[in-house]
């Protein structure tokens, strides 16, 4: 590994050089993660198996998908549950629920029915 005096350098060559950086570990990490995968593929193969097989049997290990946005957090807790049916419940957030409405326009409040 070449040792590059960087206090030497302007902003606009390290700038420069971080670029050229990016690009060649991107670069090399195609290149390692390519070798990687083929050997799997081939010790996979030679085991018996189908590529097919192994990415299903790998699904324990994959990560979750990144979820984005509001929803990120989970599933809000209810706040309101339906006393003739438990499974009915409300979180507070979005459009009221159909059974608490119907409740509500029968001249019920919906304090009632808070958890």
């Amino acid at each position: 590994m070449s040792n590059v005096d960087l206090s030497k350098l302007s902003y606009a060559e390290l700038v420069e050089l971080s670029k050229e950086l990016e690009r060649q570990i991107a670069g090399k990490r195609d290149e390692e993660l390519k070798v990687l995968v083929d050997g799997f593929a081939k010790k996979v193969q030679a085991a018996g198996f189908t590529v097919d097989e192994a990415l299903d049997a790998l699904q324990p290990y994959a990560s979750p998908p990144k979820r984005k946005g509001a929803s990120a957090g989970g599933a809000a807790p209810a706040l309101y549950r339906d006393p003739a049916n438990a499974a009915n419940t409300w979180s507070g957030r979005g459009r009221v629920a159909r059974w608490l409405a119907d409740y509500e326009s029968q001249g019920r409040r919906r304090q009632e029915f808070k958890i």
